[in-house]
């Protein structure tokens, strides 16, 4: 099941990637040889966790990552299946899979994630975000193995792999960014035929001024929102020039909006949440608020109204939703949204 945004007006696409805001990331750089492999410590994905990675190609088929519980019934395979993301997995002997709607074997950057929620598991390919659910009798998934990604090492026996065939399958080629397990850089166990320290997208710093560099629809792209610049590398004073809105994060993993100049008309955010604080902006649209909004929402917090102000702050909280990337709207008094100064943000 797939989880659109329709924009109104324009499309505000982000993909917030801690690894690539602090530098920190180990790439990998696989050739798609026989036998290629590396070996992480063992991902928890029983119940409730995310794992994320960058990802770069131009072949159609390969092995991702691949975990299992050493040859009994549970699994987790990612793979590219005809240039496409393919997620399949088991659960007590009971198995499913999901498919990406776009391919990737087009040599640009993307950003994929596994999110874990008991039976429910939700593949997200930038941005975009496709639900599978299982409803075995066991409510959690059973993990031995540790990660492998590109390749299984040819020393593990078949019987104890749970996927029949998983070591047969063409290893990934291509680089691999910023593995995270939720936001925790995995430790790395050993590798083979695999080349450590793969250049990163951000890795020449091309934004000015202080901005920020983090990878929008698979390319390096600065936010510039707190530097007092724009355009693209942050390079032009923008000072006394039109407004524009903003998503940022707090050090709490809030979303917020900042306008930072008077707008025409009032603006409403409607961001595409998940569980998942450091993931919690995947996409956004600005439309007009209608003329309802003032009134205090359900639960009895003031809804954004009126005109948006000079350097206002509109805190978003993320909620647990039960359905991760479900879209809600601020105004329709779901979420108590306020206004709120940049000091109490």
């Amino acid at each position: 099941m797939s989880f659109p945004v329709q924009s109104v007006f324009f499309t505000l696409k982000v993909s917030v990637l801690l690894g690539s805001l602090l530098g920190l990331c180990l790439g990998l750089e696989l050739m798609g040889l026989p036998n290629q492999w590396a070996r992480y410590l063992r991902w928890d994905a029983s119940t409730r966790s995310d794992l994320s990675f960058q990802f770069k190609t131009n072949v159609s088929t390969g092995l991702l990552l691949y975990l299992d519980d050493g040859g009994v019934c549970d699994f987790l395979c990612l793979s590219l299946v005809d240039g496409r993301v393919q997620l399949r997995f088991s659960m007590d002997c009971a198995e499913t899979s999901v498919l990406s709607n776009k391919q990737v074997n087009d040599s640009s950057w993307h950003f994929v994630m596994v999110s874990r929620d008991h039976l429910r598991t939700v593949l997200v390919l930038d941005g975009e975000g496709q639900a599978a659910e299982l409803q075995p009798q066991r409510p959690y998934m059973d993990v031995v193995s540790d990660l492998f990604l590109g390749g299984i090492p040819s020393d593990i026996r078949p019987s104890a792999l749970t996927l029949d065939g998983v070591q047969a399958m063409p290893g990934f080629r291509g680089l691999i960014l910023d593995l995270k397990y939720g936001n925790s850089e995995p430790r790395l166990l050993g590798s083979q035929g695999v080349q450590l320290d793969a250049e990163e997208p951000c890795g020449e710093r091309p934004c000015e001024n202080g901005g920020i560099c983090f990878l929008l629809d698979g390319h390096p792209t600065c936010d510039c929102s707190t530097t007092g610049y724009g355009g693209k590398l942050c390079s032009e004073d923008v000072s006394q020039g039109p407004g524009l809105s903003h998503l940022m994060m707090s050090e709490q993993g809030r979303c917020f909006v900042l306008v930072a100049r008077q707008l025409p008309e009032p603006l409403a955010f409607v961001p595409l949440a998940g569980r998942s604080a450091p993931h919690c902006c995947w996409q956004a649209i600005l439309l007009p608020v209608p003329p309802a909004v003032g009134q205090a929402g359900s639960r009895g917090h003031p809804v954004v109204g009126g005109t948006l102000t000079n350097a206002s702050w509109f805190p978003v909280p993320i909620i647990p939703l039960a359905c991760p990337f479900c879209t809600t709207i601020c105004h329709s008094g779901r979420w108590p949204c306020r206004a709120a100064s940049k000091r109490e943000a």
